[in-house]
């Protein structure tokens, strides 16, 4: 929703703080006859099946690529942004010219200002990040122009773009049913500054096709627009090539949360209140922990504050509107973990940020659509072992190698090793894992597209025949090829 609505979103929701007192809020239930998803159910990946993604009418790139002029860009508003923890003040909602909201000792990008931010250095096509980060204009629901933060990411198709499901879809006030918005936009490396349009869209403007949301998101205001559901893709048109061949794109991590150092680059933006007026692009550093749930009770409670699965949150970085669906990158490998969803309002001190995971779950939902034809998860694992063999008593290293093909990274992998009666597993190099008798069960960091994780295993071996060492690697429903996910080897015990 644009800003120019902000008075009218907050009257929304002052009046549903007052009918749900006391009462959290919970993800929507699930359609009948879908089981339900479970986003907590394992520490990685899980078998638990996604929701179904809900789609726009098909839509003409080149009416919005024609629409979306530089005198239209210039008034284009930004998104309002969902909030962390609803909470309602006169100093909240103020327009205030200088914002302090993140302390001195909590700035972690060099150069910050208040809010943590900094701004990329010019020319934006020099950076991959920069290259791949862009500004999303839309008419919204209200017919008003609007802009969020969006980003490419690696698919088949080489056509998708990232962004929050807040910036896809709303529920305007007074509605009883959610619209897409429409003429979306992509201007991958905007520079609102330039003086001409060769280096304002540098690498042109994307208009969209079609857009994916997963259908636990129904943009009801003060209820799940801020939640593990806020996610969505947008399918823009084909040029002389593909968006992605044109600026390159970021590996999606399927995750569910968990410690990061990120970076997230955007389009912050107020309209005439600079830095912050969309036309630059700005980057944080931020530390993640798992975000908590949202309550629009008076009295927030343990229950209510409780971490919450598929969400990462950040005290380095206040949020600022526009910024919505603006990557989070993990530091140093620059896998997409999640986009730029939710925080507390502009202006407000201790502000945060909050980010939507790409979950099996919700993400999966998304690509299954967007991008039929991409594999988003292939993990399989294949043992070796020793070549001679092993005397009773002694120990033999066995190798576990698990690997990921396809386009996407996973994050907290849980593998599997179990040794054969009669002997034991002494030690295991190369994750964390938790040892009892003959098994071990491990969570490898991460998993990245042809760059394989070798797990090794220390196996003491007992009297007999010896047998088979196993391996066993969980990957989610995406992972067309489930066969390859169990390996073994035999140890060979001297007799």
């Amino acid at each position: 929703m644009s800003n120019r609505s902000g008075d009218t979103v907050r009257r929304t929701l002052v009046t549903t703080l007052a009918a749900l007192a006391g009462a959290t809020l919970a993800p929507p239930a699930p359609a009948a006859g879908r089981p339900p998803v479970q986003p907590g159910a394992a520490p990685g990946h899980s078998a638990a099946r996604p929701l179904d993604a809900d789609s726009s009418p098909i839509m003409r790139p080149k009416r919005a690529v024609r629409y979306w002029t530089p005198d239209r860009q210039d008034a284009a508003g930004p998104a309002h942004l969902p909030r962390a923890v609803p909470q309602f003040s006169p100093v909240a909602s103020a327009r205030i010219a200088r914002p302090l909201s993140v302390p001195t000792a909590k700035r972690l990008t060099p150069g910050a200002d208040d809010n943590g931010y900094a701004r990329v250095e010019r020319p934006y096509t020099g950076r991959d990040q920069s290259r791949v980060t862009g500004r999303l204009f839309f008419v919204n629901s209200l017919g008003q122009g609007d802009s969020c933060s969006a980003s490419v990411v690696r698919s088949a198709s080489g056509l998708l773009v990232v962004t929050a499901a807040h910036c896809v879809y709303s529920v305007p006030p007074g509605s009883a049913a959610g619209r897409w918005h429409t003429n979306f936009a992509f201007v991958p490396a905007y520079d609102g500054r330039a003086d001409d349009a060769r280096r304002r869209e540098p690498y042109g403007r994307w208009g969209g096709r079609q857009a994916w949301k997963p259908d636990g998101y129904t943009g009801i205001s003060g209820g799940d627009w801020n939640s593990v559901y806020d996610l969505a893709l947008i399918e823009v048109g084909r040029h002389k090539r593909t968006l992605q061949d044109a600026v390159g794109a970021f590996t999606p991590m399927l995750n569910r949360g968990g410690r990061h150092i990120i970076t997230t680059t955007g389009y912050p933006g107020l309209l005439g209140m600079t830095p912050y007026d969309g036309r630059d692009q700005l980057w944080c550093v931020g530390r993640t922990h798992q975000a908590h749930s949202v309550t629009l009770a008076p009295i927030v409670t343990a229950a209510a504050q409780a971490p919450q699965p598929g969400r990462l949150e950040t005290d380095n970085c206040h949020l600022h509107k526009g910024h919505s669906g603006g990557p989070w990158l993990v530091r140093g490998t620059g896998d997409l973990i999640g986009v730029l969803s939710a925080g507390k309002d502009d202006g407000e001190p201790e502000g945060n940020s909050v980010a939507t995971t790409l979950s099996p779950e919700s993400y999966g939902a998304l690509v299954r659509q967007a991008d039929p034809d991409g594999v988003y998860d292939a993990l399989s694992v294949k043992m070796s072992g020793p070549d001679q063999p092993v005397r009773p008593g002694r120990s033999a290293a066995v190798t576990a190698t698990v690997a990921a093909r396809g386009l996407a990274s996973s994050n907290r992998v849980p593998v599997t090793l179990i040794a054969p009666p009669g002997t034991s597993l002494s030690g295991v190099d190369g994750a964390r894992c938790h040892l009892a008798g003959r098994r071990a069960d491990c969570t490898i960091g991460a998993v990245h597209p042809g760059t394989p994780v070798r797990l090794t295993a220390r196996v003491k071996a007992g009297p007999g025949r010896g047998g088979p060492v196993e391996a066993r690697v969980t990957s989610s429903f995406l992972d067309p090829a489930q066969r390859d996910n169990t390996s073994t080897v035999r140890l060979p015990v001297r007799r």
